[in-house]
């Protein structure tokens, strides 16, 4: 064998060796990655995330009034004041989540939630 044939062979060599151990490096990277995959971190369903997301997305007054732990005039008093005050440019904040539909109030689950923390964080009095 001469010495140019011995430096081919070395060359093939490396080549093969060296794409070997990228080949084996892909496929541990994605057994690596696909183990992860299960053991991402999942946020806590709270009982009325839940609640919210396996019921209807709105809620008549006395739902709601219930929901509040408040009575239906409670929640009127409180979409009146609201109302009054955003006539008068001087409300703060998210406004109650309600639509009106055929003379009758409707109320969003999760708007409510949400605008049940600002409205508590923020102390408002009705």
């Amino acid at each position: 064998m001469n010495r140019g044939d011995y430096g081919v062979k070395t060359l093939n060599y490396s080549s093969i060796i060296s794409s070997l151990i990228i080949g084996i490096s892909i496929v541990a990277a994605s057994f690596i990655l696909q183990g992860t995959e299960g053991s991402k971190s999942v946020p806590a369903v709270t009982d009325e995330a839940y609640l919210v997301q396996s019921e209807s997305p709105l809620m008549t007054l006395e739902q709601t009034a219930e929901f509040l732990n408040l009575t239906e005039y409670q929640v009127k008093n409180i979409i009146s004041s609201e109302n009054a005050q955003r006539g008068q440019g001087s409300a703060a904040g998210s406004p109650f989540p309600y639509i009106v539909v055929q003379n009758e109030i409707y109320i969003s689950k999760m708007g409510l939630i949400s605008w049940l923390e600002e409205a508590t964080q923020e102390r408002r009095v009705y």
